[in-house]
């Protein structure tokens, strides 16, 4: 059930601090049963006689409904409520990772990876939007920046946790051994998540420019917790243009970030003979210093660079694009790591300045919703780029495929210059497709 009755604004810090933990653990169980295959990948390929574009099938496979599924988990999550989606979420994916262990082909494995990548599909809008009920605009980015430092973390320790899986008990006994991860995450969130505050604590903003907005929902049920939005409230907000600039910014992001995650340790493998276990611990070195970046690009943008999100996407894209240069033309498998990392250290400063406009502006209430459609251009690129890169790898070359990252450096840079950068913009721009919490209907959460 949704434990959602309103928490006073004295126990605010604590629960967000609370909310970050466990939503944190929540996500790092998420990314080691997502990429338990990129290190069993080759095991499976030559088990199914598979190439790397079919590898890279397989990857898309899950990309394709967890992208899918991004803005129905937002729905979801805005209606029916946040904990009660997340909890879904981590039971259903539990049960096909494991599901996974026991693909008898590619065709059987495509089917769950796909089933497996809907039921991850609906949990990152929910988390998003547990967030934004469990803390203030102030401390809203900084929050979210240490929630989804989870992702980066995830990318770097998920292959030092199943390449000695793989090693071990083979890919079949890899995926069981993860999906128990994910039972015991299910009782995590469901006894640790902790309930939502007051409307008026999730409202209370740092930005002189929203008081005026903020003041006009004060009148009403200042003292409950935020209310849920009726399905045809929330989808008003796939109307809007505004919002789907910001979905293209953060594809092009994540056409650069997955492309790594996806194909690395193949490649590390593949191409540069590396062992199956060095394989998975160089290929999590880059998302260590990514974890960090991303947590100081919240903290910064936070406090210092609210107003225009534009100086800082664009030069980061930029270097990020030269480094991946560097990257393809190392020799060695050092110094493509070494090149990795940096770009991975640049690259993530950026990304809560693509997060961040939208989840600082939005009502607590829609969330869910607007979390979910940035999310679903970034897992967009989840079924691009993978797909794309085994078909240049198996064409071309590993060079031509990690190549193609450059692409997404570019296509983030379009999105930042085709944005809104104030708040004021922001909210011009979504006009009409955004009702006040004042003029929601209340109905509060079960």
């Amino acid at each position: 059930m949704e434990s959602d009755k309103a928490v006073r604004s004295p126990a605010a810090a604590r629960v967000a601090k609370v909310t970050v933990v466990v939503l944190f653990l929540a996500w790092l169980v998420d990314y080691i049963d997502r990429l338990v295959i990129t290190l069993a990948l080759p095991e499976i390929g030559e088990e199914f006689s598979l190439g790397e574009t079919e590898q890279g099938l397989v990857l898309t496979a899950f990309f394709i409904t967890y992208a899918l599924f991004q803005i129905p988990g937002g729905i979801m999550a805005d209606s029916w409520g946040a904990k009660r989606t997340m909890l879904v979420a981590a039971a259903g994916w539990s049960v096909f990772t494991a599901a996974c262990g026991l693909a008898r082909g590619l065709g059987s494995m495509l089917v769950l990876r796909a089933f497996f990548g809907a039921l991850q599909g609906i949990f990152p809008a929910a988390s998003i939007k547990a967030i934004s009920e469990r803390t203030t605009r102030r401390q809203r980015m900084t929050a979210n920046g240490a929630m989804s430092a989870s992702n980066p973390f995830g990318a770097a320790i998920a292959p030092m946790v199943a390449a000695p899986l793989v090693a071990a008990f083979g890919w079949r006994g890899a995926f069981f051994a993860v999906a128990v991860l994910g039972v015991a995450m299910v009782f995590v969130l469901w006894k640790g998540l902790p309930p939502a505050l007051t409307r008026t604590d999730t409202e209370t903003s740092a930005d002189a420019d929203a008081d005026a907005d903020q003041a006009k929902g004060r009148e009403a049920a200042d003292t409950s917790a935020p209310v849920q939005v009726p399905v045809r409230d929330a989808l008003r907000l796939l109307r809007s243009s505004v919002m789907w600039r910001f979905t293209l910014m953060f594809c092009g992001f994540n056409i650069i970030g997955w492309g790594l995650v996806s194909w690395v340790p193949t490649f590390l493998r593949e191409s540069k003979g590396v062992s199956l276990t060095g394989a998975g611990v160089l290929a999590g070195i880059p998302w260590f210093g990514a974890a960090v970046s991303m947590v100081l690009g919240g903290y910064v943008f936070d406090r210092y660079l609210r107003g225009n999100h534009r100086r800082v996407v664009i030069p980061v894209m930029l270097a990020t694009a030269g480094l991946l240069v560097f990257m393809v033309r190392a020799e060695t498998a050092t110094e493509f790591i070494f090149f990795e990392t940096c770009g991975t250290l640049v690259m993530y400063l950026a990304y809560m300045q693509i997060f961040g406009l939208p989840l600082r502006m939005l009502p607590a209430e829609y969330a869910g919703v607007g979390g979910g459609m940035v999310n679903f251009g970034g897992q967009l690129a989840g079924a691009i780029s993978p797909f794309v890169m085994g078909y240049l790898a198996e064409r071309y070359s590993f060079e031509a495929a990690f190549s193609f990252l450059v692409f997404g450096a570019g296509l983030a840079v379009l999105g930042a210059l085709i944005t809104p950068q104030t708040a004021t913009a922001f909210r011009a721009g979504l006009g009409r497709h955004l009702r006040t919490p004042a003029d929601l209907p209340v109905r509060e959460p079960s």
